[in-house]
């Protein structure tokens, strides 16, 4: 899938992590020695990978450090990642979310990187694709907690034939990859639902520390529209917060308790979101509505025109066979 990237903590997706909570149709499992595809070599100049991890901003040092300046004004941007790092002071988990989501194969994002040098390069493109299919499969089965199989560096994917959005267009200066402004699909990750995919505007991406090896640092940064926002993050986060509480709570039935553990997650939820007469479950319109949530989730920056909310997280790659569909 699209680069994840998380919101609100995004968390966005089993294999066991410590929260808990497991992500509806997990990716099918195959057997250890299922044969790898042979992926042909990428052409001339471009280099292959596969989004290995994404980190989330857990504090607002992150948040500034994961941003770039996406609307041209001399500022780093990243109102998002502020609001994640609210969270994670708050004890809900952001980041595990992501992780798992990325572990178990439920987000693949393949990347692009074309440059004739890697340390300099006036004319170097990044493109992000849609990846399916991983040879070797991520989990080998319900008892495999760790996964991640299919990111050893060796893996095989079916890649679109386009990339989701056009390239971004850049320069590699003394090994730092700066390219954009553009469009970059990505995936967010809310809690124990399954990630969805929104379209950054006025993107940018910045790449240190990378070879034919691997990227260890790739920022993705951007800005998300106020009708992805309300026709995709807001039910995202409804789903994924409402998962937690069915983890969490063991008694829906019975408001306003809910059968709660104190301190869970799940209880913070129905604390920050529920309205009376209180039942136990979160509605799309108790997250829209929320003065925190339309405090919090306000559009930032202006790109082209358009208001929208700015969003950067760091991922790290390692390298991917592209086949065909």
């Amino acid at each position: 899938m699209r680069a994840l990237i998380s919101v609100l903590v995004v968390g966005v997706l089993g294999c066991g992590d410590e929260t808990g909570v497991q992500p509806p149709d997990a990716p099918p499992d195959a057997p250890p020695d299922a044969p790898l595809v042979d992926a042909p070599p990428p052409p001339i100049g471009h280099q292959h990978y596969v989004i290995s991890q994404m980190r989330v901003p857990a504090n607002n040092t992150e948040a500034r450090t994961y941003a770039l300046d996406v609307n041209g004004d001399g500022t780093v941007d990243n109102q998002l990642g502020m609001v994640l790092a609210t969270f994670a002071t708050m004890g809900l988990p952001v980041q595990a979310g992501y992780s798992r989501a990325i572990d178990q194969g439920n987000s693949i994002t393949l990347v692009d990187l074309f440059a004739l040098d890697l340390t300099n390069d006036a004319a170097a493109t990044l493109a992000l694709f849609d990846g399916t299919s991983a040879m070797p499969a991520p989990c080998n089965g319900a008892a495999d907690l760790a996964c991640r199989h299919h990111l050893a560096g060796t893996g095989t994917f079916l890649a679109a034939a386009t990339p989701v959005n056009a390239p971004l267009a850049g320069t590699i200066t003394a090994g730092t990859l700066l390219a954009g402004p553009g469009q970059l699909s990505i995936d967010l990750v809310f809690d124990g639902a399954m990630p969805v995919a929104v379209t950054l505007i006025g993107a940018r991406v910045k790449a240190t520390t990378f070879s034919q090896a691997a990227i260890s640092t790739l920022i993705l940064a951007g800005a998300i529209s106020q009708t992805e926002l309300d026709t995709k993050v807001i039910p995202a986060m409804r789903a994924g917060y409402q998962s937690r509480v069915a983890a969490d709570c063991t008694a829906l039935t019975s408001p306003p308790g809910c059968g709660c553990a104190p301190g869970s997650a799940g209880k913070t939820y129905l604390d920050l979101f529920e309205v009376a007469p209180k039942d136990c479950t979160i509605s799309i319109d108790e997250v829209r509505n929320n003065s925190l949530i339309q405090s919090l989730l306000a559009p930032d920056v202006s790109i082209n025109g358009t208001m929208a909310l700015s969003i950067g997280v760091s991922t790290s790659a390692v390298p991917a066979g592209f086949v065909a569909p």
